[in-house]
């Protein structure tokens, strides 16, 4: 098939969703010679892959660097590790991201939405970044929150977080700054767990979790107990940012579902939900065959890297009939926008509450608003995507 798709390409790392088009209808499982990998731009054969832990391995390399580039592996979480090991690691974590977990922490998010909210609006009638002034303010403090990190340093160590996954244009894999922010932020981490261990009193969250969590009797070290704290820190800020920054700007888009989302405000989960679909934050994550294996008629052949597209998946017309369409109305009887099979986000409950939380503020304190869609920036990376720049005007309540 004459598609010439590189996920490191200018078009790629700003925003794939017309390659991924061509794919999804000319060769949907795609093979990608330089590295040699495949690229899976249909929904079926990224839903086979989530849900094989047999043919498909997460321990070699799930962030594109790792497993198109081979660069070192990075952190020892839970995100980068199969059954069963995946599922002793994360249930330490899980009663945390509960649904129930998601209704104990909304007094608090909500709480953090207005704090930030405020000066932005004290003035009146006025111009914010919805993602930059107010979106990852809010996730960097509650994903800190969540992970034990104090509120005083939550946004500090996000910055880096999100330093270590953007890319320059030409380039290709981690650059030195991106290995020092990354660094940075690890060193931090470190620190934080030798404090917690000489004064265990002082831990909360995940860090207090991962400090009296075991795996078959034994305690956890502190490499591991770093590499899950970053895990959460990204995860759980990252994504969810941008896509309430995004809600906001495709809302602004269709002003027929703007208007029924500011007289329904019941809608905004399903605006939320619809907006990762539509333009998902996360846009490559990757397995290794560890055998031969068919996918949609293609054989991976074992040792070979795998691309899954999250940003093309919720976009393919035979899963979601008129999928090019901004729908909040929309429902799926199937969804991949949280993953699907072994290693579904552990903070879904929480993204959607979260990023619903910061909408609703956002609506209950802003009468009207105007985004200037000129100047609107996108991400430029290969496994993070979506807007990192949202201006508009409002208006005030």
């Amino acid at each position: 098939m004459d598609i010439d798709y590189d996920p490191y390409s200018p078009e790629a790392m700003i925003d794939p969703r017309p390659l991924y088009a061509q794919l999804r209808e000319q060769d949907p499982v795609h093979y990608v010679a330089e590295y040699d990998a495949w690229a899976l731009a249909s929904f079926e054969s990224v839903w086979q892959v989530c849900k094989d832990t047999t043919n498909f391995t997460c321990t070699r390399g799930v962030p594109p660097p790792s497993a198109l580039l081979n660069e070192p592996g990075g952190a020892a979480t839970f995100a980068l590790m199969d059954p069963p090991e995946h599922r002793l690691r994360r249930r330490i974590l899980a009663p945390g991201y509960t649904r129930e977990a998601a209704d104990r922490d909304e007094s608090h998010i909500r709480e953090l939405a207005r704090s930030v909210l405020a000066p932005l609006i004290a003035a009146g009638d006025g111009e914010m970044d919805a993602y930059r002034d107010y979106a990852t303010r809010v996730a960097a403090r509650t994903a800190g929150y969540k992970a034990g990190v104090p509120d005083a340093d939550a946004e500090a160590i996000r910055h880096q977080c999100e330093k270590g996954f953007l890319r320059e244009p030409g380039q290709k894999g981690t650059s030195a700054d991106n290995a020092a922010a990354m660094i940075e932020a690890f060193t931090y981490l470190q620190g934080l767990v030798e404090a917690a261990r000489r004064d265990p009193h002082s831990a909360r969250g995940d860090l207090a979790a991962l400090l009296n969590g075991t795996i078959d009797g034994r305690p956890l070290t502190d490499e591991e107990i770093v590499g899950d704290l970053f895990t959460i820190l990204v995860t759980g800020s990252e994504t969810t940012e941008t896509t309430v920054a995004a809600t906001l700007y495709y809302l602004a888009q269709h002003p027929a579902q703007l208007a029924q989302v500011y007289a329904d405000r019941s809608l905004i989960p399903n605006a939320f939900v619809e907006t990762v679909r539509y333009d998902h934050a996360t846009d490559i994550l990757c397995r290794r065959a560890v055998r031969d294996v068919d996918v949609a008629g293609q054989t991976l052949r074992a040792g070979q890297a795998v691309m899954l597209l999250w940003g093309s998946v919720g976009l393919d017309e035979a899963e979601f009939p008129g999928a090019g369409a901004y729908d909040i109305h929309r429902a799926s009887e199937r969804t991949l926008i949280f993953g699907h099979g072994q290693h579904k986000c552990i903070g879904e409950f929480l993204a959607v509450r979260m990023g619903s939380v910061m909408l609703e503020e956002f609506f209950a304190a802003v009468a009207s608003y105007e985004v200037d869609f000129a100047r609107c920036r996108r991400k430029y990376a290969e496994f993070v995507k979506g807007f990192n720049s949202v201006p508009l005007r409002f208006s005030v309540r």
